[in-house]
């Protein structure tokens, strides 16, 4: 494909966003254009993004008009819209008439979006198809206690509480704010429901069975299925550490690529039930104790650490184009190469791996040199992203002394 004719638009700022960038870049030498409302580290001083920002506070509109700006640019280029994050997720399935005058928007109907990020919906889906997943129960923050009390009883503490739907609550900000929260008891339950009641917020939130096991019991998988109904990517990994900062939780630092049939066909399952195109994104917990994977979440997205897939030899990148730019028929890419995604240093793996014989196998991937940073791209090689990565790791390194010296046997 010539470069001339195919130009990525990714809108957002973080880790993922560069590492599409990146696998854009890889798989088809282009450039491609990160709309953003202001500079942040992972996109700052970088070969192959041209950065557009918006002003901090930019409106829909604002965002709108830049897109139509960028398009208007080189009209004579194939423009293909690419997000990360669900609330980018929301604007793009908004405006998506306005946006596909200008734009390959390469994304399901919106009913069937949001019937898979909807966690009610999905956990009756998984329940039809005999697929593990932990109880859920749903809570409304502005009820009484009492019905919170009662949401709780069927469940045994400790248990975890996250969001109905993620867009509206992330880009909340109060104390005590996380992605994921773990509870003790009754009382911390009822007064982490009032902090989230007093922002006024709407949505509900899901009380969810913990299961337990450290950060090495987390597997993700990444798919992509085409307008076909084929996998034409296929990703496992085994989590070794995950960020433990409150509003990062349940992302991952580090990952070894190992490619699971048994985890991945359970996803081919879920998405041929609700028919859904494009890129998932997918947590498993395994049970420490019975053995069993638990699907946790299943979000329409790549997700941020989807790169570890472009490590184990899965381009992203290429099964979005196939898709929607060229429609051709993609055999799918399996990632099985043996690989380590690491986006803080692996020396600290020593401390967080308790099991022997997996620190064993991880170390020999690493001694064939098999660890990737997902910024450390040589073919974007700049002395001021360097410096951002080694400082980026060194606040990495700071969260995990404070927030999780230790591993533990919840990962809480």
């Amino acid at each position: 494909m010539s470069s001339t004719t195919l130009r990525p638009v990714l809108l957002g700022t973080d880790l993922g966003i560069y590492a599409m960038a990146r696998s854009f870049h890889e798989a088809f030498g282009v450039t491609s254009v990160v709309v953003s409302e202001l500079p942040r580290g992972p996109i700052n001083d970088s070969a192959i993004v041209e950065n557009v920002f918006t002003g901090a506070g930019s409106s829909d509109e604002d965002l709108l008009t830049a897109l139509k700006n960028v398009a208007a640019q080189q009209p004579e280029a194939t423009h293909l819209l690419l997000v990360n994050s669900d609330h980018q997720l929301a604007f793009v399935l908004a405006h998506r008439e306005q946006l596909e005058q200008h734009y390959v928007v390469p994304y399901a109907d919106a009913a069937i979006v949001a019937r898979l990020a909807d966690k009610t919906a999905m956990y009756q889906v998984l329940a039809d198809l005999a697929i593990p997943a932990p109880v859920t129960v749903p809570v409304d923050p502005g009820a009484r206690e009492q019905s919170w009390r009662e949401a709780a009883a069927g469940l045994t503490f400790p248990i975890v509480m996250k969001p109905f739907a993620g867009a509206e609550f992330e880009e909340l900000d109060f104390a005590g704010h996380r992605k994921v929260y773990r509870l003790e008891n009754d009382e911390e339950l009822i007064t982490e429901l009032h902090r989230i009641a007093a922002t006024g917020y709407t949505g509900t939130m899901l009380l969810q069975q913990l299961v337990l096991g450290d950060d090495t019991y987390n597997r993700v998988v990444n798919v992509y299925r085409d307008r076909r109904g084929q996998l034409t990517m296929a990703a496992s990994g085994q989590v070794l550490l995950a960020m433990h900062q409150p509003t990062f939780i349940g992302n991952s630092a580090i990952i070894m690529v190992d490619y699971d049939e048994q985890l991945i066909e359970p996803v081919r399952a879920v998405l041929e039930a609700v028919d859904y195109r494009g890129f998932a994104s997918v947590d498993f917990k395994v049970d420490s104790r019975t053995g069993v994977a638990y699907l946790l979440d299943i979000n329409p997205r790549p997700g941020r650490s989807h790169y570890y897939a472009g490590v184990g030899g899965a381009s992203a990148a290429r099964s979005v184009v196939a898709d929607f730019v060229t429609d051709t028929a993609l055999p799918t890419q399996r990632a099985t190469r043996p690989g380590v995604y690491a986006y803080i240093p692996t020396f600290v793996l020593g401390r967080y791996v308790r099991d022997r014989a997996l620190l064993h196998r991880v170390r020999a991937v690493l001694r064939r040199r098999r660890a990737v940073h997902p910024l450390a791209y040589a073919a974007d090689r700049n002395l001021k992203r360097w410096w951002y990565r080694v400082l980026a790791q060194v606040n990495q390194l700071r969260g995990l002394w404070r927030y999780y010296r230790r591993p533990t046997d919840s990962g809480f």
